[in-house]
């Protein structure tokens, strides 16, 4: 669970440091840059002779699902979506998260999907600020495919390390961010975001570093790691841990406000429902269930 809480307290700090400097960007290009930087750092660690051919195409695929198809579909969304839809629409994950669960360990778990919904529930409680809603299917359809793809990614990661016989989490990974890289490379073409590389200011490139080297390569391999050594309602659940504290990050550092009193009790419901789904897992599942979900 530490991996997973730095992980969200990292992303909270993301969108202040970045908000309005890569707009001027293609977004597939962004996407693409960030995930190519995350490679590059895992790399060095890539062993393809430790494990077999089938393994490597299964990493390749959850990549460029994951990581890869999550982005696109994302990205995409914006043409449709004002950025208060799009925030409040990102926060079904949990529920994704907890319904892969179901079906790669073929075991329901009811109060998994009350902790999930509970967690949605919170977040868009805290986020909807009253403004009128512009609802697009297209765009809806888009942010859905974009949370599926990240949570599939999630789950099957998790499955993979827990029923592989020789797991190298490094070297893993590094396959894993090709296969991002190439779904991303591919998007960018048919975007025509390489004419915009030259473009790319220095402080862009700082930003960019940041993107690939912490806020993607580092992170995403320790949000994988550390969704593999809890329960899988505790890893729903933190899927939007994010949102919160982003909120408490903007009102220090953006100034901006919120209902006190919401953000308090969104905190109070995370901890609470982390801790009894941990409870709950140990208690109501076998050990070796609880290993794998």
């Amino acid at each position: 669970m530490p991996y997973l809480l730095l992980v969200s307290f990292i992303w909270s700090f993301s969108f202040v440091i970045i908000k309005g400097e890569l707009t001027d960007l293609d977004a597939n290009l962004v996407a693409f840059l960030r995930l190519f930087l995350a490679l590059l750092v895992f790399l060095p660690f890539l062993r393809p002779k430790r494990f077999d051919f089938a393994l490597g195409w299964r990493l390749f695929a959850l990549g460029a699902v994951q990581f890869g198809l999550m982005y696109s579909a994302y990205i995409a969304s914006f043409s449709y979506l004002p950025a208060h839809m799009l925030v409040l629409l990102t926060t079904t994950t949990p529920l994704y998260v907890v319904f892969f669960d179901m079906l790669l360990t073929r075991r329901n778990a009811p109060f998994f999907w009350a902790a999930a919904l509970v967690a949605v529930l919170a977040c868009c409680l805290l986020q909807y600020g009253g403004e009128p809603l512009q609802f697009n299917w297209k765009g809806f359809f888009l942010v859905q495919l974009s949370n599926l793809a990240f949570a599939a990614g999630q789950i099957y990661y998790r499955y993979l390390s827990q029923n592989q016989a020789c797991w190298e989490p490094l070297s893993h990974f590094a396959i894993v961010y090709l296969g991002a890289a190439v779904f991303t490379l591919l998007s960018t073409f048919c975007s025509g975001g390489w004419q915009q590389f030259g473009a790319i200011s220095a402080r862009q490139w700082l930003l960019l570093a940041y993107l690939g080297l912490i806020a993607s390569g580092l992170c995403f391999f320790l949000w994988n790691l550390g969704g593999s050594k809890v329960s899988a309602g505790s890893y729903a659940l933190l899927n939007n841990l994010k949102i919160p504290l982003g909120v408490l990050v903007s009102i220090r550092f953006l100034g901006e406000r919120c209902n006190y009193v919401v953000l308090a009790v969104t905190f109070v419901v995370f901890m609470c429902s982390v801790l009894l789904c941990e409870k709950a897992a140990t208690q109501l599942l076998p050990v070796k269930g609880l290993q794998n979900g």
